[in-house]
This record gives C-alpha cells, sequence and structure tokens, in this order.
C-alpha cells in the first residue's frame, strides 16, 4: 500500500513539473540591408515551434528629400525539427529613386507560426546611405531635441510643416567667415486612430550659406522669431496614418551639419524652430511663403525657439 502511494505521489510530481515548465520562446530576428541600386535584402532568423509554417511580415519607412516611403513585405519559410529557422530574399526594389540621401527608420515585424502571431519585434535597418554623386556635407555634426517648443500637435496629411534655426558666433574674437549649414527636421508620430504604425518623417531643410563679418556677434540670419529669414525650409505633411491625424507629442529633432570657411575655431551657439499653423487652428499656412499675409501674423508663424545648445 505504502508503495503504491509513493509511486502515485512521483506521477502527480511528474505532472505538476510538466504543468509549470515555461513554453518555448519564440525569437525573431530582422535585418535589412540596401545599396544605392535602390534594391534592399531582407534577411529573418528566429526559433518557434519544431516543423513550424513560418511567416514573417514587416514594414519600414523609407525618406529621400523630405518624402516618406511606406514599404510593407513578407517571408515565407519553415522551421526545422529543432524549431529554427533562417531565410533571405535579395534584389527587393526600393519605392524611390535612391538619387539623394536615403535614410530608413520605424521598422517592425511580426511572426507567425501555424496560425499563431506574436507582433512587436523590431527591425535592424541599414545605416543612411549617400547616393547622390555629390558627398555628404563636411563640418561638425549637431542634434537638438527632441523638443516640444509647440506642444502636443494633431498633425493632418497635407499640413504644411516650416523649420527653422539661428546660431551666434560666442565670442566676438573671429575673422569674417561663411557659415555653411545643412539641416533637417525629424518629426516623430504614432497613429492613434490606426491606418499606420506610426514612425517618423523628415522635413528637409536644405543647404544655406550665411556670411558673417568679423567679431559679429548677433543671432544669425535673424534673431527674430517672426521674420521669414528664421525660416530654413518646409514640406507639406505626408499621409503615413491612411488618411488620418498622425499625432506628435513628443516634439520634434534638429540635426545639422555645420562648417565655416574659413574655418575660425570659433564655437557657435544653436536653437531651432518648427510650426504646424494648421495644427494650432490657424490655417494650413507656409510659413515661407510671402504672397500669403497670414505668415507675417506671430500667431500664425511665430513659433518659440528651443533650448541654445553649443556645437561640439
Amino acid at each position: 500500500m505504502l508503495q503504491r502511494i509513493v509511486a502515485l505521489a512521483g506521477v502527480a510530481l511528474s505532472l505538476l513539473t510538466v504543468a509549470v515548465m515555461p513554453a518555448r520562446a519564440h525569437t525573431l530576428d530582422v535585418t535589412v540591408t540596401a545599396t544605392c541600386g535602390c534594391t534592399y535584402t531582407i534577411s529573418v532568423s528566429g526559433q518557434t515551434d519544431a516543423n513550424a509554417v513560418v511567416r514573417v511580415d514587416y514594414t519600414f519607412d523609407v525618406t529621400e528629400q523630405g518624402s516618406v516611403y511606406h514599404v510593407a513585405g513578407k517571408v515565407d519559410t519553415n522551421a526545422d525539427a529543432s524549431g529554427n529557422f533562417s531565410e533571405t530574399i535579395q534584389g527587393i526594389q526600393l519605392p524611390n529613386a535612391c538619387k539623394d540621401t536615403v535614410s530608413f527608420s520605424a521598422g517592425t515585424a511580426t511572426l507567425t507560426f501555424n496560425g499563431t502571431v506574436e507582433s512587436g519585434f523590431g527591425v535592424t535597418l541599414p545605416d543612411t546611405l549617400f547616393c547622390s554623386t555629390t558627398p555628404p556635407p563636411p563640418g561638425k555634426s549637431l542634434e537638438i531635441g527632441p523638443s516640444s517648443m509647440e506642444g502636443h500637435l494633431q498633425i493632418r496629411p497635407g499640413d504644411w510643416i516650416s523649420g527653422g534655426y539661428s546660431f551666434k558666433f560666442v565670442n566676438g574674437g573671429h575673422a569674417a567667415t561663411t557659415v555653411t549649414v545643412t539641416s533637417k527636421l525629424t518629426i516623430p508620430f504614432t497613429c492613434p486612430q490606426g491606418g499606420g504604425p506610426g514612425g517618423t518623417f523628415v522635413i528637409n531643410l536644405g543647404t544655406h550659406d550665411y556670411p558673417v563679418p568679423a567679431g559679429n556677434t548677433n543671432w544669425q540670419p535673424t534673431g527674430d522669431a517672426n521674420s521669414v529669414l528664421s525660416w530654413a525650409g518646409s514640406a507639406q505633411a505626408p499621409d503615413l496614418c491612411s488618411g488620418n491625424i498622425m499625432d506628435n507629442s513628443k516634439g520634434a529633432i534638429f540635426d545639422a551639419t555645420i562648417s565655416q570657411n574659413p574655418d575660425t575655431g570659433q564655437l557657435l551657439n544653436w536653437r531651432f524652430k518648427y510650426r504646424d499653423p494648421n495644427a494650432k487652428g490657424k490655417g494650413n499656412v507656409n510659413c515661407l511663403d510671402l504672397t500669403d499675409p497670414r505668415r507675417d501674423r506671430a500667431d500664425v508663424c511665430g513659433a518659440s525657439w528651443s533650448q541654445t545648445v553649443t556645437d561640439p
């Protein structure tokens, strides 16, 4: 009798052990590589159930000359008897021209195996490509933000978004020089009403030259936040939430490459600003459009400056 009780207890313990064993952890790695030939390669690997039928859905965004292109695709494969899988597909066409600076963002992936779906995986994306015949601009790199001077914005497709900056020499003991600035504004967003995964889009502010007299420590090109000179570039917001609101609650990020000719060796202070008048209820106004009388109004285009940062 005692032996039977012991045997039953052993069976019960074994069943309990089986019951509390953790489920297999399913993994997924997705890597995208790209070339200026305007094609990309997608590689997926991971582990799931043995001999499972596997599907990987992926998305990412490509930005060129201020336009954002949404890429979506899938990879079908099978896991082996140990649950491991891997697949690489080459030569997939990118949606843009790949003739300028091409950047990648907002990569997400979903794993489906035997009908079970797991989401929330990231995608390793390529570094920025410089596909024009002109090399990337030389000089120092500067980033400010994310800064939310404009507050919580509800951005609509087609909204004009303007970006600008000003700078000044920290000290007045510098020679006359020309400061060249190549810059962009990055806007993070979500899609609270659906229509997309969210991510970022870019407003290209272009390349501008600013002659600065010797010893001058005034803000360049102007210190007046309502002057048209304080804006460097503008573009209309893309439609990345399928017609729905693009919610911007984290502000914007300013990136610039800066050089001086001749190089004075002196440091500069920087600040930036951005504006979506339509998101402020002021109408869809391009703050660089001198033909629109609304742009002269401080409540329309008089955006606040960010914090001031000294270049490295």
